[in-house]
């Protein structure tokens, strides 16, 4: 995270763009006493993110998708180990 001031980013807009695009940092912008701003990139498919307040929106990520996919097909097809004793895990395993 960089924090910085709305007049270090009006010199170095370029810059900080280009932080915030290529090295996935979040910028954060102190404007006067008003608050702080953040800059982040949209996503590159076109799409906006939708508002929906606090939810984590590191699950519309097309990597974290495709995971989550593979990982319902394992569970599905039987790959996967029913813990049957929460208290003795290794006990579930044997």
């Amino acid at each position: 995270m960089i924090e910085i001031t709305s007049t270090e980013l009006r010199r170095s807009l370029s810059k900080y763009f280009d932080i915030a695009l290529e090295k996935k940092e979040i910028v954060h912008v102190r404007f006067k006493n008003k608050g702080t701003f953040a800059l982040t990139p949209e996503p590159k498919n076109g799409h906006h993110r939708k508002k929906t307040g606090s939810r984590d929106s590191s699950f519309d990520q097309p990597d974290l998708q495709q995971i989550i996919k593979e990982a319902e097909a394992d569970f599905a097809a039987g790959r996967h180990t029913m813990i049957k004793y929460p208290n003795n895990i290794w006990e579930s395993l044997l």
